[in-house]
């Protein structure tokens, strides 16, 4: 069932991080906003991504975040923590995925591409192992493209990580994507760049990442909205106005 009005999106501020000089993305200015993305759909809550979590040490020093509470920031509009029926992580990198613990013990389900998952298994670098992987009960493994409620998609938007993941939100003739971290930076998008800020010098990355941005292009999206910059619009317009 197709939705009759774009659903509004909330972006949520849930933290910020000092970059260290050795980040590839550190030239390009050392703080650096952490956003996540509730959508406000008719079926139930959507949030896409829930920041950086709290505990690990190594991260505290590296990164010297600054966080919100995830039931926080929701409080703020007038939302709580079980009214979210679903996370989709654009990917497991610890900043993205660092508040799900908040989530585990009620009845969200939890989106993730499978090779994202495959990789924090297999590689305990990766990210923060705690934070990333649910309780399986509640995990739903995407690979590749799934519709997961009436107008609401994630589309596989390799590159960033092989597993990165977008949600694209389409009512009638009209639509937004939530890109996460498919650029790092806005003007990215217009250049259809993979630029080294975001995305390792690896071939097939960097081939995937061009072809995530030019197929999230082709959709003529009103708004997408990124993880750590301003959302874009092709249109050069603000994003539109989330409820209060």
């Amino acid at each position: 069932m197709a939705l009759h009005e774009l659903p509004p999106v909330t972006q949520l501020n849930l933290a910020s991080v000092e970059l260290p000089d050795t980040h590839p993305a550190a030239t390009l200015g050392h703080t650096v906003p952490v956003h996540s993305f509730l959508i406000h759909h008719p079926d139930g809550l959507i949030l896409v991504d829930t920041g950086i979590g709290f505990g690990n040490q190594f991260i505290d020093d590296l990164y010297q975040p600054t966080r919100t509470a995830l039931n926080d920031a929701l409080a703020e509009h007038d939302v709580a923590l079980e009214e979210v029926v679903a996370v989709v992580n654009s990917h497991l990198h610890f900043d993205h995925c660092g508040q799900n613990p908040a989530l585990f013990g009620g009845s969200t389900t939890f989106y993730a591409q499978g090779v994202e998952i495959d990789t924090v298994t297999g590689d305990e670098f990766y990210t923060n192992r705690r934070w990333a992987l649910c309780p399986p009960s509640k995990q739903r493994v995407v690979r590749g493209d799934e519709q997961i409620a009436d107008g609401i998609a994630i589309l596989a938007t390799p590159g960033h990580t092989a597993g990165h993941q977008s949600v694209l939100i389409q009512a009638g003739e009209d639509s937004v994507v939530i890109g996460g971290q498919l650029v790092w930076n806005a003007d990215e998008i217009e250049a259809e760049v993979a630029s080294t800020a975001n995305v390792d010098a690896v071939a097939e990355l960097q081939r995937a990442a061009v072809d995530s941005i030019r197929r999230i292009n082709a959709l003529h999206p009103q708004v997408i909205y990124l993880s750590h910059c301003s959302a874009h619009r092709p249109d050069g317009l603000p994003p539109p106005t989330a409820p209060p």
